[in-house]
């Protein structure tokens, strides 16, 4: 019975070439865009769920309230894993983990630089699944005398992994043996590293600062096998405080497995973050699968004109509706099959340069079970794209079908009209979200930073150009190439330290609370910057020496700190007391998107980490660069000259948001396609069912084009229909997303308007290549039977 079904349903498909190529092409699109979300997915939702006991990991946390809200963080001080370890039993395991270290690596003729490793506990590979492919944890490790490399980096070095016991230089003057090589971390972990050097090598430059007041370190642990996370929370809450009585900390742990999606907090709570990206892909991938579905039913019962004789007959010689019903779902389920074969292939061609789209290096490795999903997905898609058509050409009654009747039925649209109309729904949302994220990523990009970026750049110090810095500043002010020079501790684009506890005359516990960024500078950062001065001036050591202990707030840290007159006002900050010599407008240094925090700029720091210039206009930006790596290489002989455009690294903030327009580009435009499809099957439906009354209205003197007027006004109706349903839904979505940030866009009347024209415009051009066909045909030929 089965080879019968399925020999009938290969002729179905030779008989009817293009509306089965059409039906497979559309199935296989929406197939092949599901499973390259699934894949995106399956790399996401991973994120460090590959570790031996990732139930019993954990990052410990902070809850407070800041600046007048509950919030979260997971920085902590360096003592916090110890401290614990020596209270609780539970905990099996700790260590801390410091990332973003970078040296200069040398090997011969080998020099790498732009690396990024990490300091860890020996307890990271007890508690991690990173497995070492040669070596040990030595003493020599964990007293900060040798490293472990990354197998690509020790291949990158030497040219092999057989480099244990091996010495290499670190900076200009720093040799450490090589302990182990571990084998490369998985992209999708959040501790990715190239490098691993134990906190006992810090220690070596006492670079451990152990107060319980520098939160710069992130602490993790690992609970014993049926400890109770919520005892354990209950137990350590307070563990902050009875260091530090004056604060109000909570402390508390929260699962590392879920550390990548749920990497933001609103009010105290980690509940958002890469998480919400998450859902939106896996809807949009069920959208797509049903769009696709919807579009094989309309294309299915399209074809009714041409299947209707068959089921008849059929019906005359004993065929059940059952076995109807069974024919028509196989035939679906084996349209379904090739669909899924083109798709496969679709996804394996294009899976490089969508991971490129997203950045990631994605691969398809699904395991058999996920194979058995796959192809069980693949069969309920049959049968529900399936189901429709089988119970509706099932249902002809066979004297109305031979005797030619079935034309009359052709009212009946009211189901295809909403599935079209379901179908155009969603690709509007769509349309317009990728507007909105397109609009408000130009909008935040185009925001007043509060300096000027243009030709400002930064490099960073190493050891000896901190050793040569006054020498190297004078040759850059003297060289023509630079207007001005600012020695800081981090980049202007990106956030370095923060600070709170934080006194001043009238201040008091709770206005203690506020959290100042913090920034530093020895001289011209106002005018490097090119921010604006509103009161006082810049600090400058060498003009002032007394500037070691000035500082300059902006504007929201003077409106924060309730001064009238700032200028003067003494600011204690730690255990130094600063004297403000200045005020500054608010500027970006992190984030674009969030609300701008109060900032204070301290003069001397302790680590100078980058040093700032801007070009001179008056020459080219060649000239000048090849002028300032002249004087860079003179005092920095080991180390390449790099440098960075600020305006550049500012533009990478907007990546992410960028990447999801464009991915939200992408779907809609899958969905746009796969519902023209739709559109072509009913446009053709209707076609076929008023032949003849397209005959009879071009014998009476009908135009082609008021044929074509005829069969296309009501898709005018059901795109209208569908933007009135899909603008309210898209008009939600768009202020649930924009109220998630601090600064954004406001939406704009024009999008709704742009999203129907385009939706009218691309349902247009569908309708009407099948409606001129249909009008151009001959009416003899319509109505020769009469």
């Amino acid at each position: 019975m089965i080879k019968n079904y399925l020999k009938t349903a290969w002729r179905s498909l030779k008989r009817n070439k293009l509306f089965s190529g059409l039906n497979i092409f559309g199935l296989a699109i929406g197939m092949a865009g599901a499973l390259l979300i699934a894949i995106l997915l399956q790399h996401m939702l991973g994120y460090d769920r590959f570790h031996k006991d990732e139930d019993q990991l954990y990052v410990m946390a902070n809850l407070d309230r800041v600046n007048g809200d509950m919030q979260a963080w997971k920085w902590t001080p360096k003592i916090l894993g110890s401290t614990l370890a020596d209270l609780r039993p539970e905990i099996e395991d700790w260590t801390r983990v410091s990332s973003g270290v970078s040296f200069l690596f040398t090997q011969g003729e080998h020099k790498i630089q732009n690396n990024e490793g990490s300091l860890v506990d020996s307890g990271f590979f007890k508690m991690f699944s990173f497995p070492l492919l040669s070596g040990s944890i030595s003493d020599d490790w964990n007293n900060g005398t040798a490293i472990i490399l990354s197998q690509s980096l020790a291949k990158s070095l030497y040219g092999t992994t057989d480099v244990v016991g091996q010495t290499i230089k670190l900076d200009t003057a720093q040799y450490l043996k090589i302990a182990a090589v571990i084998k490369d971390m998985p992209e999708n972990t959040v501790l990715k590293s190239d490098y691993l050097l134990s906190w006992g090598y810090a220690n070596r430059f006492g670079a451990v600062d152990s107060s319980w007041g520098n939160n710069s370190v992130e602490t993790f642990i690992k609970l014993k096998k049926g400890a109770s996370l919520s005892v354990f929370n209950n137990a350590v809450k307070n563990v902050t405080r009875e260091h530090r009585p004056d604060w109000t900390i909570t402390l508390f742990a929260t699962p590392f497995k879920d550390n990548y999606l749920y990497n933001e907090q609103h009010n105290g709570h980690f509940d958002s973050g890469k998480i919400v990206v998450v859902r939106c892909l896996a809807i949009i991938g069920l959208l797509l699968l049903l769009i696709a579905c919807i579009n094989f039913m309309n294309l299915s019962t399209a074809q009714s004109e041409r299947r209707a004789k068959e089921v008849g007959v059929k019906k005359v010689i004993g065929a059940t509706k059952s076995k109807l019903i069974t024919q028509f779902l196989v035939e679906s389920v084996l349209l379904a099959l090739l669909a899924f074969v083109i798709a496969v292939g679709i996804v394996l061609l294009v899976l490089p340069a969508f991971g490129n789209l997203v950045e990631m290096k994605l691969s398809w490795h699904f395991g058999w079970t996920g194979w058995v999903l796959a192809i069980g997905l693949m069969v309920v898609t049959g049968l529900l794209a399936g189901s429709y058509p089988a119970f509706y050409l099932s249902s002809f009654a066979p004297v109305k079908v031979l005797k030619g009747r079935l034309t009359k039925v052709r009212g009946k649209l009211s189901a295809r009209s909403v599935l079209v109309v379901a179908q155009f729904t969603v690709a509007i949302i769509l349309i317009l979200s990728t507007i909105m994220i397109t609009q408000d990523t130009r909008y935040v990009q185009n925001r007043d930073t509060g300096y000027d970026q243009n030709e400002l750049l930064y490099s960073a110090l190493n050891a000896n150009l901190r050793k040569s810095y006054p020498v190297l500043r004078n040759e850059l002010l003297q060289s023509g190439a630079v207007t001005s020079v600012s020695k800081n501790m981090s980049p202007i684009t990106n956030r370095s330290s923060d600070s709170w506890g934080v006194s001043w005359p009238g201040s008091h516990n709770e206005i203690e609370k506020i959290d100042f960024e913090r920034y530093s500078t020895d001289a011209d950062m106002v005018k490097t910057m090119g921010m604006h001065l509103i009161s006082g001036r810049d600090i400058d050591i060498y003009k002032y020496p007394a500037d070691s202990s000035a500082m300059i707030l902006t504007a929201s840290a003077v409106s924060a700190m309730g001064l009238k007159n700032p200028i003067g006002v003494n600011v204690v900050d730690g255990d130094t007391k600063f004297t403000v010599v200045g005020v500054v407008s608010d500027f970006v240094i992190d984030q674009p998107f969030e609300k701008i925090k109060p900032m204070m700029i301290e003069g001397p720091y302790a680590h100078f980490n980058v040093v700032h210039y801007r070009l001179n206009p008056r020459h080219s930006i060649d000239d000048n660069l090849a002028r300032i790596k002249t004087i860079f290489d003179k005092y920095s002989v080991d180390y390449p000259f790099e440098y960075h455009f600020a305006d550049e690294v500012y533009a990478q903030k907007f990546k992410e948001n960028k990447k999801l327009g464009q991915l939200s580009m992408l779907f809609a435009g899958l969905t746009i396609f796969i519902s023209c499809l739709g559109l072509f099957g009913l446009i053709t439906f209707m076609a076929e069912t008023r032949t003849k009354e397209i005959g009879v209205r071009k014998v009476l003197g009908a135009s082609a084009l008021g044929i074509i007027g005829l069969l296309s006004k009501g898709f005018v109706k059901l795109i209208l229909i569908s933007f009135l349903m899909g603008a309210p839904l898209a008009y939600y979505i768009m202020r649930r997303w924009l109220s998630s940030s601090a600064y954004s866009v406001e939406i704009q009347w024009w999008w709704f308007l742009l999203t129907v024209m385009m939706a009218m415009v691309i349902a247009f051009i569908t309708v009407s290549f099948q409606a001129m066909k249909a009008a151009r045909v001959n009416p003899v030929q319509s109505l020769k039977t009469e």
